[in-house]
């Protein structure tokens, strides 16, 4: 059933938005393209494994669609969600891929439901090991290509810590960073996944009373 919906996706997609069409015409059909999986207003599909993207980076967006583009990320065979995604962008040239990006990147991010349980202050010792690299509340560091974590469905980053273990995400030899998450997520366990994610989805809160 999932992969019949993940194939509706890519259908949807190739409707919504064929490759040939125009990069000036981006801003208003790229949100349409994202909608079909990502959600009305980009705040991500747990049942098509699409993740929030609204305000999100416009550098990383652009570096993880490319990513997909030359095969450093999308195509594991357990990887079905990357590979529809790979799959919709496959043809797009760079300047499509910016257009998509700015425009996401200037949108409202959208608050997420928070799904994910876990022991805070276990999840708080995890988070010390990503500090250095995404910043004291997850608010990433462009200096050092580090994402925003802060506003991301945590069902999405618990997912994703679990896709580096196993090397689903982060295996190819290109993929500098991703190797780096691969180090850093062979360090802990499935449970500690879920109470690193847990904390890092309140990191939102500490940041505004502090």
């Amino acid at each position: 059933m999932n992969r019949i919906k993940h194939i509706i996706c890519v259908l949807c997609f190739s409707i919504i938005f064929p490759a040939s069409v125009n990069a000036a015409s981006l801003d208003i059909d790229s949100m349409q393209l994202c909608q079909s999986c990502h959600g009305a207003d980009l705040e991500g599909n747990k049942m098509l494994g699409a993740p929030s993207i609204s305000g999100m980076q416009e550098w990383y967006l652009y570096r993880q669609m490319k990513n997909y583009q030359t095969g450093l990320r999308g195509i594991h065979s357990e990887d079905l969600s990357g590979q529809v995604m790979r799959m919709s962008i496959l043809n797009f040239d760079d300047a499509q891929l910016l257009a998509i990006s700015r425009y996401i990147a200037q949108l409202e991010p959208m608050n997420s439901e928070r799904t994910v349980q876990g022991d805070l202050v276990t999840g708080e010792f995890v988070f010390q090991h990503c500090i250095s690299c995404h910043g004291e509340y997850a608010e990433g560091d462009e200096t050092i290509s580090a994402p925003k974590l802060t506003g991301q469905n945590d069902w999405y980053i618990y997912r994703q810590l679990m896709n580096f273990q196993k090397g689903i995400r982060g295996q190819h030899p290109e993929d500098l960073y991703g190797k780096q998450m691969m180090e850093m997520a062979e360090m802990f366990n499935e449970e500690m996944f879920k109470d690193v994610t847990a904390y890092i989805s309140i990191l939102d809160q500490q940041s505004e009373t502090e």
